[in-house]
C-alpha cells in the first residue's frame, strides 16, 4: 500500500497551544487599536455632526516636539474658554484624535498656526453637555488609515491564525490507503483554489490599501514642501486600485462557476500510466469552447536566505492538452487524459521538500474566464494504472494548431521540415520582464536622486542599474527575436533573427548524434508555473544548435521531436536520454 512520504497526521499540542498564543498577541493588538482608536473616533465625529458652534478665546497653545532617534513628532496642545447659553466653560480638546502626538501628515502644525493667528476662534459644544467642547470636529483620514494598519495587519494576521490552529479537519474514511489521510483527497471529489484564490484576493487587496491608505493625506503636503519625489508614493494606491478590481473580479468568476470540483479516472493518477480526469461546469454547451488543461510536476523546497526562507518551485515535467468538450449534467463536461512518462516522482510531502501534482484548466469565455487549478494525487503503483474511460488526448501539436501558432509554424517545404518561431513571441512574458528590469532601474535612480552618497551607495546604485538593464534587454530580447529551422536529409540548418540581423548556423544529419529537450524558461505567478521547452540539437564536435524554443508542453515537443528526426532520417533511438529542467526562471 503506497503512503505518501512525510504525511504529518496531526499538530502537535505544545506547538498548538504556542501558536494560539502567539496568534492571540498579535489579534489582541489589532483588537486594541479597533476598539481604543478607531470605532471611538468614528463614533465622536458622527455624533459631534449634532453640536452647536460658538465663540471662544485661546487662554494657552503650545506645540509640543517629541525627538527620537529615527523620528520626530508633534502635538498640539491648547485651552480655550467659551460661553454657551450664559454659562462660562472652558475646554482642551483640539481634535478628534486627541491626546498624543504623531507625524501623519502636518494636521498638528496647521492646526497650532490657526489657533495661533487669532485670538478669537469658534468651537464645537455639545448641547446636551456643554462642558464638552472640540476645535476641529473632522476626521483625520490619515491617522485613521494608520491605525487600520494595525487593525488589519495585526488584528487580521491573528484572527487568521488562531482559525487555521482550530479548524476541524474532515473526517477520512476508515480503511483507505494513506495517500487519502491528505482531506483533500480523502475521496474522489477534488475541490479547486477558487476560494482561497476569493480569500487570498480580498485578504491581499484589503491588506495592500490598508498600508497605503495615510498616502493619499500625506502627499499633497509634501508636494507642497517641494519634495517632487513624494510622486512616487501614489504608485501604491494605484496598485491598491488594481488588486480591488482584481478582487471584483474573482468574485464574479466564483459566482458563476463556483468552486468547481475534479473526479480523477483512474484515482489517484499513476505513474507510467494515465492521469485523467472530468469536471462538470455550469456552462451552456458549445462546442467551440476551447480548455486549455495543463498537468504539472513540480518540486517544491524551501531555500534559506539572509532573511529566513523562500518556497521555490521548480517545474520537473509540464504538459498541455486541449480538453474534450462533451454536452453535461450541469451544461459542459469537461475530459483529459495525460500519459506521464515513468521516470517522473510521485506526489510527497515534506518539511523542507516535497514533489507536488497540479491540473490547471483555462478558457476565455464571454463575461468572466475560467482558470481552476486542483492538487492532485499522483503515485506509482497505487491503484489503476489505466483510466476505465479512454478518450484520445489532444495535444496542442496534434489537436490545435491555432494554440500552439502563436509559438511555432510547421510546413513541409521542398527543402524539407521547417519550423517558423516568429517575431513577437511570448509578449506577456516579455512585458513583465520589461517592467522588472524598469522598477530595478527606477528604484536605483529614486535611491541616487533621495541623497545616497559613499561607496556602499554607489556599489548599490551600480548593482540595481545592472540588474535591471540586463533584465530589461532579455525583456527585449523575448520578443525581439525569430527562429527559422529547415530540417532535410542534407542536415539541420538555423537561422536566428535578432531586431532584424541574421546568425546562420547548419550541421550534416551524419553529425547529429541526438536530440535532447529540456525547460529552458519558467515563469510563476504565485503557485502556478508555466514551463517553455528547448529543444536543442547535439553533433560529434560536442556543438549544440537550437532548433526549438519557448514551446509550451511536453507532448507537442515529443511531436515536434519525432517529425524533426524523420525529416532528418536518423534512426531509432538516437536521442539524448533525460530531460533536463532548468533555464531562467521569471
Amino acid at each position: 500500500m503506497m503512503h505518501i512520504k512525510g504525511m504529518k497526521q496531526g499538530r502537535k499540542p505544545a506547538a498548538r497551544w504556542a501558536g494560539m498564543l502567539f496568534g492571540l498577541l498579535f489579534f489582541s493588538v489589532g483588537a486594541g487599536f479597533l476598539v481604543l482608536g478607531v470605532i471611538p473616533n468614528i463614533w465622536d465625529a458622527l455624533r459631534m455632526q449634532e453640536w452647536s458652534q460658538v465663540p471662544a478665546e485661546v487662554e494657552a497653545l503650545e506645540l509640543k516636539t517629541n525627538h527620537s532617534d529615527d523620528s520626530t513628532t508633534y502635538q498640539v496642545i491648547a485651552r480655550f474658554r467659551y460661553d454657551y447659553k450664559g454659562q462660562h466653560y472652558s475646554g482642551s480638546r483640539v481634535g478628534i484624535a486627541d491626546g498624543g502626538s504623531d507625524n501623519i501628515g502636518d494636521w498638528h502644525s496647521d492646526t497650532w498656526q490657526r489657533l495661533g493667528s487669532d485670538d478669537r476662534i469658534h468651537v464645537w459644544v455639545n448641547p446636551e453637555n456643554p462642558t464638552e467642547s472640540v476645535y476641529d470636529r473632522e476626521l483625520r483620514w490619515g491617522l485613521l488609515g494608520f491605525k487600520m494598519i494595525f487593525v488589519i495587519v495585526f488584528g487580521g494576521f491573528g484572527a487568521g491564525m488562531l482559525w487555521y490552529l482550530n479548524r476541524t479537519p474532515g473526517p477520512v474514511p476508515a480503511g483507505h490507503p494513506g495517500w487519502q489521510g491528505k482531506t483533500e483527497w480523502a475521496d474522489n471529489n477534488i475541490r479547486s483554489n477558487a476560494r482561497s484564490t476569493l480569500l487570498f484576493a480580498w485578504g491581499f487587496a484589503v491588506f495592500w490599501n490598508a498600508i497605503s491608505s495615510p498616502i493619499p493625506f500625506i502627499l499633497p503636503a509634501e508636494l507642497d514642501k517641494g519634495n517632487q519625489l513624494a510622486w512616487v508614493g501614489i504608485i501604491f494606491p494605484l496598485v491598491g486600485v488594481g488588486l480591488l478590481v482584481w478582487a471584483v473580479r474573482r468574485t464574479l468568476n466564483w459566482r458563476r462557476f463556483g468552486t468547481t470540483r475534479l473526479q480523477m479516472d483512474p484515482f489517484p493518477g499513476a505513474i507510467g500510466g494515465d492521469v485523467g480526469g472530468m469536471v462538470e461546469l455550469v456552462l451552456a454547451y458549445n462546442p467551440r469552447y476551447r480548455f486549455r488543461v495543463t498537468l504539472t510536476c513540480s518540486h517544491v523546497y524551501r531555500r534559506r536566505t539572509s532573511k529566513g526562507s523562500e518556497t521555490v518551485r521548480d517545474t520537473q515535467w509540464q504538459d498541455q492538452q486541449l480538453a474534450e468538450v462533451q454536452p453535461g449534467l450541469r451544461g459542459t463536461r469537461l475530459l483529459f487524459q495525460f500519459q506521464p512518462p515513468g521516470d517522473l516522482p510521485g506526489s510527497s510531502e515534506g518539511d523542507d521538500s516535497w514533489y507536488e501534482w497540479t491540473v490547471q484548466i483555462a478558457a476565455n469565455l464571454p463575461g468572466t474566464d475560467f482558470d481552476r487549478t486542483w492538487e492532485v494525487p499522483v503515485l506509482e503503483n497505487a491503484g489503476p494504472q489505466r483510466a476505465r474511460q479512454q478518450i484520445e488526448p489532444r495535444s496542442l501539436e496534434a489537436g490545435s494548431t491555432e494554440l500552439l501558432d502563436e509559438v511555432v509554424r510547421i510546413r513541409e517545404t521542398g527543402a524539407g521540415l521547417e519550423l517558423y518561431y516568429p517575431y513577437l513571441r511570448h509578449l506577456g512574458m516579455a512585458f513583465g520582464t520589461l517592467l522588472t528590469g524598469g522598477a530595478f532601474v527606477g528604484f536605483a535612480w529614486l535611491f541616487r536622486e533621495a541623497g545616497g552618497e559613499g561607496a556602499m551607495s554607489s556599489l548599490f546604485i551600480g548593482l540595481f542599474t545592472l540588474v535591471g538593464i540586463l533584465i530589461f534587454v532579455w525583456g527585449l530580447y523575448l520578443p525581439g527575436n525569430a527562429l527559422r529551422v529547415t530540417a532535410g536529409r542534407q542536415g539541420l540548418s538555423a537561422v536566428r533573427g535578432v531586431f532584424g540581423l541574421r546568425f546562420a548556423r547548419h550541421v550534416a544529419a551524419e553529425e547529429i548524434t541526438g536530440i535532447e529537450k529540456s525547460i529552458g524558461m519558467q515563469s510563476r505567478q504565485g503557485k502556478r508555473t508555466h514551463a517553455y521547452y528547448r529543444i536543442q540539437v547535439h553533433t560529434r564536435d560536442g556543438r549544440r544548435l537550437t532548433a526549438g524554443s519557448g514551446i509550451p508542453g511536453a507532448s507537442s515537443v515529443d511531436a515536434i521531436i519525432r517529425r524533426i528526426r524523420q525529416a532528418l532520417d536518423l534512426p531509432q533511438g538516437n536521442e539524448v536520454s533525460g530531460t533536463r529542467t532548468g533555464g531562467i526562471t521569471l
